[in-house]
């Protein structure tokens, strides 16, 4: 079953504070099975044969150059680019982008699968969970997304937090985003990744994030030694350690509360469909409770709550009103949402 409703419409809080606790505890499972399931079937998938190697400069702004590398996957005769990024501790080679690639290029898409700021194979500086201006500069310059008429912006996660990010600052060229699975609360969502129970996704976040830190100082002095931020056993530490220093934020908490894509919620311009598990484990509804704060809003944003699936392991089926003529297969359906949709520099 997918239940739908707009920003504006009810929270699905009071579905979760309403089931029983055995019932909780069975969803937990469920979410758990699919999250893991989720990986294991994107790990086993083979990777297109069709990729170029995509590399750009940014030659500057707030946080400094940087280079950016991905993966091209170009469609014959398309118009539309949908660019992907991936979540925290990934790149663009992140396994569970694989079968939203070869689906999306089934619907007629290319597709740019763009490692963020520092999870290149030689990268030299971080990003954080707002660093938006980096995609906001390949949007403008890159050679590539420049053959497109349509850019749009699929996010994993973290990478549906930036994604959030660019869709409130008015971009010519980008026409609709998808988060997927993205926290909004950064506070909320690293108290939960933190906890005991989590510390099996933790592990694997930290692992991702400690080797990109590890590369980095390699090539650049960092504040702190990559023999300290391997200690690092939370989150909130690996915050504190190393976003916190590069970016002059104060404490992690300083940076959750100015990056935190929850607050932006009222500010959106670009169409933005954020697609939520009530069974996610990573990213549950609890962590999302704030969303009920803006009922009545008025915006381009789509909040739909899926019953089935986990984190960033979508249900088989997905249905999003658009129509017996789109298959009802997630991707299927996220292309149809995006194609709705028209880039302001671009509008007919």
């Amino acid at each position: 079953m997918i239940e739908q409703n707009a920003i504006h419409g009810a929270s699905p809080m009071a579905t979760a504070q309403a089931a029983a606790p055995r019932g909780e505890r069975t969803s937990l499972v469920r979410g758990h099975i699919a999250t893991i399931a989720g990986f294991v079937r994107s790990g086993l998938a083979p990777e297109l044969p069709s990729a170029v190697a995509w590399r750009f400069r940014v030659p500057g702004g707030p946080h400094g150059a940087a280079t950016l590398t991905g993966l091209y996957f170009p469609s014959a005769g398309s118009r539309d680019l949908v660019i992907l990024l991936h979540g925290m501790g990934g790149d663009a080679r992140s396994a569970y982008q694989r079968p939203a690639t070869a689906a999306l290029r089934a619907q007629g898409l290319s597709v740019l699968r763009l490692g963020q700021r520092g999870s290149s194979r030689d990268p030299e500086d971080l990003h954080h969970a707002g660093l938006w201006e980096d995609i906001a500069a390949v949007l403008s310059g890159d050679p590539t997304v420049a053959l497109y008429e349509r850019v749009f912006v699929i996010g994993f996660s973290m990478g549906g937090h930036v994604a959030l990010h660019l869709a409130a600052a008015r971009h010519p060229r980008l026409a609709a985003v998808a988060s997927i699975c993205s926290p909004l609360y950064l506070d909320r969502a690293v108290s939960h990744m933190d906890r005991r129970e989590s510390a099996v996704y933790r592990r694997h976040v930290l692992g991702g994030l400690k080797r990109m830190y590890r590369e980095i100082a390699r090539r650049r002095p960092m504040p702190v030694p990559p023999s300290v931020v391997d200690r690092a056993e939370t989150l909130r530490e690996w915050d504190r350690l190393t976003v916190v220093r590069r970016f002059g934020f104060g404490d992690p908490e300083a940076y959750y509360e100015a990056q935190g894509a929850g607050r932006l919620l009222r500010s959106l311009v670009t169409p933005a469909l954020l697609l939520y598990s009530r069974q996610d484990p990573m990213v549950p509804p609890a962590t999302l409770a704030g969303l009920g704060a803006h009922e009545g809003l008025s915006s381009p944003a789509r909040v739909v709550w899926m019953d089935g699936g986990g984190h960033i392991a979508l249900p088989r089926r997905l249905d999003l009103g658009l129509g017996e003529a789109i298959p009802a297969t997630p991707y299927a359906q996220i292309a149809a949402w995006l194609r709705c949709h028209q880039a302001p520099g671009r509008a007919s």
